[in-house]
């Protein structure tokens, strides 16, 4: 998970789930400041809201940066997924998954 945040047309912070957050310029210190401040975090995904949650889990770590002020403060926040093949174990589940529903289908 990936999150580019730019002032205009500019990057000004690029947030990787696991790795350090880069920021870059006066912008880029910015939104250091924003997000830091931001005394509560709200986590869409559960609809929880925390006082500085841990960043362990990956909704957390999202949680936190897309509850900063970012847009008051003219910053555009911009999701990146990375478009993977899937492992081989998840290739390897589904196959064993659809041969069971076709033995299922084959025994009715």
């Amino acid at each position: 998970m990936r999150f580019d945040v730019y002032k205009g047309e500019e990057l000004a912070a690029t947030f990787v789930y696991g790795a350090a957050p880069r920021y870059y310029g006066p912008g880029g210190r910015e939104i250091a400041t924003l997000i830091e401040a931001t005394p509560v975090v709200y986590n869409l995904w559960t609809q929880e809201l925390h006082v500085s949650p841990a960043v362990e889990r990956a909704d957390w770590w999202a949680a936190r940066i897309i509850s900063a002020p970012l847009a008051q403060a003219g910053f555009v926040l911009r999701p990146r997924c990375a478009h993977s093949e899937p492992s081989s174990w998840w290739r390897m589940r589904m196959q064993k998954a659809h041969t069971s529903t076709l033995r299922a289908d084959l025994a009715l």
